[in-house]
Order: structure tokens, then C-alpha cells, then sequence
């Protein structure tokens, strides 16, 4: 049975890229994170990895379709894609920050019929979804009363 890192080397191996110590501490940052990452956080997670490196390497990660970008207002976020995650989207709080990942048939339904009534075979898309979490909601009730 293949693991993530195995898929990872061979993806690299498959496009005549090394696999190489740094590649996989990254790859290991980003598999191992709760949530997408400002690359600047990623550096941070990864010492052993000089900042340029990090930032090289999440350039060649996103050509290789590794990893991609989620923007959250200017700032772009990067997390593992498929098949390194399962397929989902996002809903952040505007006022904390808190992410909730959505995993949800009855949206990629929605998605398809959208697609296919403009005559679009879906390939690929991305939802970011943004509000109040229940936490913050709850705050705001207590300050107003």
C-alpha cells in the first residue's frame, strides 16, 4: 500500500525532479498541518530549510499540482491537493480567522448542474466561503446587550 510519501517521491520521480531532504520536509509540513498556511508559516515550520528553498519549492509543489493556493481576502494560503487531501473547500470566520474545511456532496452536485448548464465539464474549482463562527457570533451578542 502506497503512503502520501511515496506518492509525493514518485510524483517527483515521474517529472524528473529529486526527491531531496528539504522537498520532503516541506511536503511533511504541509501534510501535517490542521489547516492551508501562509508560506511564511511554512518556512517557519520548517527550520531546517532556508527560506528561499521553501519558497522555490512550494513554486515547483504548485506547477506540480502538490499543492494550491487559497486566497483569504489579498493573502494566498497553500495546502496539499488531491490526492494529497481528500477534495474540499473552506468557511472562515472574517472576524477570528477560525477555518472549518467542508466536505459536502450536495454542493459538487450543485457545482456539476451549475457547470453543465453552461454546457462545462467540470474540472476542477474552489469554494471559500466567509461569515461568523459561533463563538464570535455569541461575543457580539453579549457585547450589543
Amino acid at each position: 500500500m502506497n503512503t502520501d510519501a511515496d506518492n509525493f517521491a514518485q510524483l517527483l520521480k515521474n517529472n524528473g525532479v529529486s526527491v531531496t531532504t528539504a522537498r520532503r520536509a516541506i511536503f511533511h509540513t504541509l501534510r501535517d498541518a490542521d489547516e492551508p498556511l501562509k508560506n511564511g508559516e511554512i518556512a517557519r515550520r520548517t527550520p531546517t530549510v532556508d527560506r528561499a528553498s521553501v519558497y522555490r519549492t512550494l513554486e515547483l509543489f504548485a506547477r506540480l499540482g502538490i499543492t494550491e493556493t487559497v486566497m483569504r481576502g489579498w493573502t494566498p494560503y497553500t495546502e496539499l491537493a488531491e490526492p494529497f487531501t481528500p477534495h474540499h473547500h473552506h468557511i472562515i470566520c472574517e472576524n477570528c480567522g477560525k477555518v472549518v474545511e467542508i466536505e459536502n456532496d450536495t454542493l459538487e452536485d450543485v457545482l456539476n448542474l451549475v457547470a453543465s448548464r453552461y454546457d462545462f465539464a467540470l474540472q476542477k474549482h474552489v469554494v471559500e466561503l466567509s461569515g461568523l463562527c459561533a463563538d464570535c457570533r455569541a461575543k457580539t451578542t453579549r457585547q450589543a446587550a
